[in-house]
């Protein structure tokens, strides 16, 4: 392990460029152990993605095979799901931390989005232990990276399942002037209002990792991908009274003018 530790250190520091500060030196290393690890775990969980796939084909040819087959290869592909949208969790950051995370717009429908996005937490989180309602009609159709909203939407309803202490979960999606609005609600824990705003810092968090879990990332993203399109996200919350996360999204992108201006505003 001690040759393992100075091989990485030894890799990292031959990828960093020299930093004048130490603090400089500690966010650099951070950044890049965080590329060099997404990279590497990738590798062997594409593969192994690959091979839950075969074995489930192989499976179904193989009737006699007992029902605990096919329940012990849904939950390796539960985890290898997890493990898959973690590393490209960590490079989505990297990549907005480095500016080169541009939306790749096309014409998206939000509420038929969100109902996909939660059907698909449903399957990886296998059952949810709340009820989670949704009140995303057709219609609300606008310009956006379909990638990054639904990535956006995904963390928003997984920190709402995290946070909500099993109660019931809503969303709505619904137009507003000129734009969409996202509506995320829960009946949980809540968040204090001196943590409202921090809890979109990147490897931010509220709740202890022991009973939480995560890295601090989902929220931080869900943030600069409604940055990135031009719209922004906030919270209304109180301890013990739950949380309503509330995205804004316009339909079509700003002129580049307007864009400019907006994020040389934004904090």
């Amino acid at each position: 392990m001690p040759a393992m530790n100075a091989q990485l250190a030894g890799t990292l520091d031959a990828r960093r460029p020299a930093r004048a500060s130490a603090n400089d030196s500690g966010a650099a290393l951070r950044d890049d152990f965080l590329t060099l690890a997404s990279h590497e775990l990738k590798t062997p969980l594409t593969s192994l993605a690959l091979q839950v796939q075969r074995m489930r084909r192989i499976g179904a040819r193989r009737s006699e095979e007992p029902p605990t087959w096919g329940d012990s290869l849904d939950v390796v592909g539960r985890q290898v799901s997890r493990l898959t949208r973690l590393c490209d969790d960590m490079l989505q950051v990297m990549r907005l931390r480095s500016g080169e995370l541009a939306p790749e717009r096309q014409r998206v429908d939000l509420g038929a989005l969100v109902r996909e996005v939660v059907a698909g937490l449903a399957v990886e989180l296998r059952a949810p232990h709340a009820t989670i309602s949704v009140d995303a009609p057709d219609g609300t159709v606008g310009c956006w990276d379909r990638e990054q909203i639904g990535r956006l939407v995904f963390h928003l309803l997984k920190n709402a399942v995290m946070f909500g202490q099993g109660r019931p979960i809503f969303l709505e999606v619904k137009a507003c002037a000129g734009g969409a609005r996202l509506l995320v609600r829960d009946r949980g824990m809540g968040i204090a209002e001196e943590d409202q705003e921090r809890i979109f810092a990147c490897f931010e968090r509220v709740g202890d990792v022991e009973h939480f879990g995560g890295l601090g990332l989902g929220l931080y993203l869900a943030r600069e991908i409604a940055r990135a399109h031009g719209g922004h996200i906030g919270v209304e919350s109180s301890p013990g009274r739950g949380a309503t996360f509330v995205v804004e999204l316009p339909l079509e992108p700003a002129p580049a003018s307007q864009a400019r201006a907006a994020r040389s505003s934004t904090p």
